[in-house]
């Protein structure tokens, strides 16, 4: 497949799914066969302004095309049947977060992908982002130093388009994994408050973890809020990441002193830090994404994010509603 083309379709046309189409069509050595979507004038508006072909039932779809490769983007509680259809019939398959919305069907999609080698996907996008991976790059050189805090906020307005899972599912799913995917290691005690405000799962909700190591998080995620947020900060004992996902800006406040080693005397406050905005290409979190998963399945290569990591994140989700449900901490 190295050098073939590769022939890829996209399932379910909202908001990611037409970004999905509109990168791939783009793409050289890629053909869009072919879009599906319940709505039959977006399905054939796409399938048009793409030249592919247009459908409304995935199935079908999948039944009658010949495809390398299928991007999923429709409803969770779709997931997995489109992509055991796909993997079944050896198409490799790329599945927008979460993996699905039950641990036991991830866990059945993992072992019909081992079964048949076929590869899959996740797609959680902001580990793409390129101010995560700067942060990751800088953790891993050593410059923070021993980390103790990372606090993630996430925050929407109430969505139109989302009725089958909770903000946690929708929302923390990206958190939970970019701390597993930053720090290299998964809470060990999850406690979480939640609250359903208008909407039938949960809308709001704040988790405390703990981590083997002392590290502690918080993350916190919203469908109430009147404006988006996507940030992340992360303290250490040189200093904190403060990081903007949506305008990719990082700001490193560095220790001017060890003052973490320096007992209880009191610092000025013009020595406690100095701040340094960090450079770096920016570039569509979609598209790194997207290049890697093709990448990927040219060279038969591992894939960046697993479904046995996409696995991980969705257990961890479940948790959180869990703890948030039964007012428990959880391990």
């Amino acid at each position: 497949m190295k050098n073939s083309r590769i022939n890829i379709a996209v399932l379910g046309l909202g908001y990611m799914g037409q970004n999905h189409a509109r990168i791939l069509a783009s793409m050289p050595g890629v053909k869009l066969v072919a879009v599906c979507d319940l709505d039959r004038s977006k399905s054939r508006e796409l399938g048009d302004k793409y030249k592919a072909k247009h459908y409304q039932d995935f199935l079908h779809l999948i039944d009658h095309e010949l495809l390398n490769a299928i991007f999923i983007c429709l409803p969770t509680t779709l997931h997995y049947k489109a992509s055991k259809h796909a993997l079944k019939k050896k198409i490799a398959v790329f599945i927008e977060k979460p993996i699905s919305d039950s641990i036991n069907q991830a866990k059945d999609l993992i072992q019909i992908s081992v079964k048949n080698n076929i590869q899959i996907m996740i797609g959680h996008i902001e580990r793409f982002n390129p101010v995560v991976q700067e942060i990751k790059k800088r953790i891993d050189s050593g410059e923070l130093g021993k980390i103790f805090y990372i606090h993630t906020q996430r925050f929407s307005p109430p969505p139109a388009r989302i009725q089958d899972v909770s903000v946690i599912v929708d929302l923390a799913t990206h958190d939970v994994d970019i701390i597993n995917y930053l720090l290299g290691e998964e809470p060990t005690r999850i406690y979480a408050e939640s609250r359903k405000t208008f909407h039938k799962y949960e809308d709001l909700t704040s988790a405390i973890l703990r981590f083997k190591s002392g590290l502690m998080g918080l993350v916190e995620v919203s469908w109430l809020h009147p404006t988006k947020i996507r940030s992340i900060s992360i303290t250490g004992e040189n200093g904190m990441y403060q990081a903007n996902y949506i305008t990719q800006e990082l700001f490193f406040y560095k220790q001017k002193e060890k003052i973490l080693k320096r007992g209880s005397v009191p610092l000025p406050e013009q020595n406690w830090a100095e701040v340094i905005k960090i450079a770096f290409e920016s570039k569509e979190p979609l598209q790194i994404e997207l290049e890697a998963f093709i990448n990927s399945l040219k060279t038969k290569s591992q894939m960046p994010v697993s479904a046995r990591e996409g696995l991980n994140a969705l257990v961890l989700t479940q948790k959180i509603s869990k703890s948030g449900e039964t007012h428990k901490i959880l391990k």
